[in-house]
């Protein structure tokens, strides 16, 4: 199977993928932004209108001398690694930039995220409590609210698409999770459909997850920077990290006893 070495950009392709976005769930202030600022790629693009590896290093030294601040540049630069995600070239993506984003955002840690559910849950915040637990515990990303729906509530298991289609994964709802969002729904006469929607019907958007969890932070005593779904999933992720790091340290374990069993048993000189 060949790889591209180029992939054609066409004002098409930018609305398919805002619209993917939209039917995520992303609000249209956010909607705007990838717009404009994917505009701005395509305007700078050559004649052809193509991009390849190096474009993105391109682009971002030009928009470095235009004397933009570093925070709007890397916006540009999320964008593009976002686009490029849809059109199925993470092989593009700027991996530098995505670390340096990362080292920046503040960790949040599991006594945080305990101290936020018992804030939502004091002050009464179902769906906040519901979306950090989602979230946070049973580890689905922001963009795959939208494919939690009270039809897979009811089977029990989520199957998750991602990458524009291309990977799927199936995430075990934990029990006591489901169970809360069963009777959630039920209370909300929610008898299909997508579990956290807005009051007209629609997935709800990134930024009112965001502002859903945000709400609880004072009273958590978390700071703000850190109540919201990106430390929430990377929360998740460094306890399936440290998990799976046990559990590596357990087999050696068990494998050096036998092999000292078998020593005493088995050895030259036993």
């Amino acid at each position: 199977m060949s790889v591209l070495k180029e992939e054609n950009i066409t004002p098409e392709k930018i609305e398919e993928f805002l619209i993917s976005l939209e039917e995520k769930g992303r609000g249209q202030a956010s909607l705007q932004c990838y717009r404009r600022i994917l505009l701005e790629l395509y305007k700078y693009l050559p004649e052809e209108k193509n991009i390849k590896e190096e474009t993105g290093r391109e682009w971002k030294a030009y928009l470095e001398k235009q004397e933009l601040q570093p925070s709007t540049v890397n916006t540009h630069m999320s964008v593009w690694n976002s686009f490029l995600r849809y059109l199925g070239h993470r092989e593009w993506q700027l991996e530098d930039f995505d670390r340096e984003s990362e080292n920046a955002q503040p960790q949040l840690n599991r006594t945080e995220y305990l101290r936020l559910l018992s804030a939502a849950k004091h002050l009464g915040k179902e769906k906040s409590y519901l979306l950090i637990k989602t979230l946070g515990g049973a580890g689905m990303r922001i963009q795959e609210l939208s494919q939690l729906t009270v039809e897979a509530l009811k089977q029990g298991t989520v199957e998750l698409e991602y990458h524009n289609s291309r990977q799927k994964r199936i995430l075990q709802l934990p029990k006591g999770l489901r169970e809360e969002l069963l009777d959630y729904v039920e209370r909300e006469g929610k008898s299909s459909g997508v579990v956290f929607s807005s009051q007209e019907g629609m997935p709800i958007a990134r930024s009112s997850v965001n502002y859903f969890i945000n709400i609880v932070s004072h009273d958590a005593r978390v700071a703000e920077e850190k109540a919201n779904a990106r430390c929430l999933w990377k929360m998740y992720q460094e306890t399936c990290r440290k998990i799976r790091a046990n559990m590596e340290a357990l087999i050696e374990e068990s494998y050096q006893k036998i092999l000292e069993d078998e020593q005493s048993s088995m050895g030259w000189k036993a």
